[in-house]
């Protein structure tokens, strides 16, 4: 049975965050899990922790077996989104399970909640679910701030001829020049006529999309939003195989199509899922004050999404501290940003080896269409002056007060 770890959170935040990032902000992660996948390569020896977000990042690390998986958000709805997945890995069947999350049947779970699901969350998520389960037996991809916003954008694409039987036709292509032919012809010239413009510059919709104030200043320093908008799109229409892009079919037409699911979803991975339970800690809090509380050299394997993204430059400089600290010698961290550069500060440099390379490479099939770019470090011993310092500032810390 999965732990859950509630941290007490400092709550404060701009009245902007707090009116748009509350509650359900992301339905599903954003986040290409073959990328993820491929930059970890993770092994039964592995401690892997990931920003939960929708859930959906760290359920794909644990189809893969590490020997310990932590999934931390300071967003308790966010929080109670996995621990929900996570009861009903433990007590449904597949074919329960699948009808929920990819919202097949997603009604079923207003039998199985109060039986089944429930007695296995913590009481903060208890309480959440209590009053907000509607969210999932409705459409857990048409609900919260994520959802809506794609549920105005299908609205908007119907208005402007992409109607369902050229979205379905799209999604049918099995090569890119079929795909590349059809998008030309069929999606580009009505999807960017002048009105697109209105949508990529109303700053409210886009909070709707999980874009976070930040993210607006590091593109807009550099980048026009409606031109990056527009590249990143046509990247994942045009440069990666449409077919089996279940991001861009919840998107586009507000579904999953067949087993075009994430990893988590997939009946072969159930199994092994529900047999890794025992192995996660859920923690509702900050990652750097909890990376903080960990030993050292305890952690070889960082998912930390776009959170630099929403950090001052000083918040982003003591988190990169806090990693190092954690990770063992040789561990990995990956992260994403929505500006096309953002590079770790320099005080964090001398331990980082960036994998370039191979983050280019995956950034090249990535499917999402989120991100502006994409960042693999693989962490390297501290300095001995380094491991003194951080001894020393151990020792201190243990020490009776």
């Amino acid at each position: 049975m999965p732990e859950v770890l509630d941290l007490a959170c400092d709550t404060r935040r701009s009245w902007l965050e707090a009116l748009v990032f509350r509650g359900i902000v992301f339905n599903m992660s954003w986040e290409d899990p073959e990328m993820d996948r491929r930059a970890f390569n993770i092994t039964s020896d592995d401690t892997v922790i990931s920003i939960t977000s929708a859930g959906c990042n760290p359920l794909n690390f644990l189809c893969q077996s590490p020997r310990k998986l932590i999934s931390i958000d300071s967003n308790p709805a966010q929080t109670a989104m996995l621990e929900l997945k996570l009861a009903a890995i433990e007590t449904l069947d597949h074919d329960a399970f699948f009808d929920i999350f990819a919202a097949r049947r997603p009604a079923r779970v207003l039998r199985v909640y109060r039986p089944r699901l429930r007695p296995r969350l913590s009481p903060r998520a208890q309480e959440f679910w209590d009053r907000k389960l509607w969210i999932v037996a409705r459409d857990l991809y048409g609900i919260g701030r994520n959802g809506v916003f794609f549920r105005i954008m299908r609205a908007y694409l119907r208005l402007i001829g992409i109607d369902v039987r050229k979205q379905d036709a799209f999604f049918e292509c099995r090569t890119l020049e079929e795909q590349n032919a059809w998008y030309w012809k069929h999606i580009a010239p009505r999807l960017w006529r002048g009105t697109s413009r209105l949508f990529v510059y109303f700053r409210p919709f886009m909070y709707l999309a999980g874009v976070h104030p930040n993210q607006f200043r590091l593109v807009d320093g550099r980048h026009d939003m409606y031109e990056y908008v527009r590249e990143r799109i046509e990247y994942a229409f045009t440069k990666v195989p449409i077919y089996d892009n279940y991001f861009m079919s919840i998107a586009v037409t507000g579904r999953f199509r067949g087993e075009r699911v994430p990893p988590y979803l997939l009946r072969q991975n159930f199994a092994t899922l529900r047999r890794n339970l025992d192995r996660v800690l859920v923690v509702n809090g900050w990652l750097g004050p909890f990376l903080d509380a960990q030993p050292p050299e305890s952690i070889s394997k960082f998912n930390l999404l776009d959170i630099f993204d929403w950090m001052t430059p000083a918040a982003m400089e003591s988190t990169m501290h806090s990693v190092l600290r954690a990770a063992t010698p040789g561990a990995t961290m990956i992260y994403r940003s929505g500006s096309y550069q953002l590079e770790p500060p320099a005080s964090v440099l001398p331990q980082l080896e960036p994998q370039a390379e191979l983050a280019h490479e995956l950034f090249a099939g990535d499917r999402s269409a989120t991100y502006g770019s994409f960042y693999i470090y693989t962490i390297k011993p501290p300095a001995a002056d380094d491991k003194r310092a951080r001894r020393r500032s151990a020792a201190t810390t243990a020490a009776p007060a």
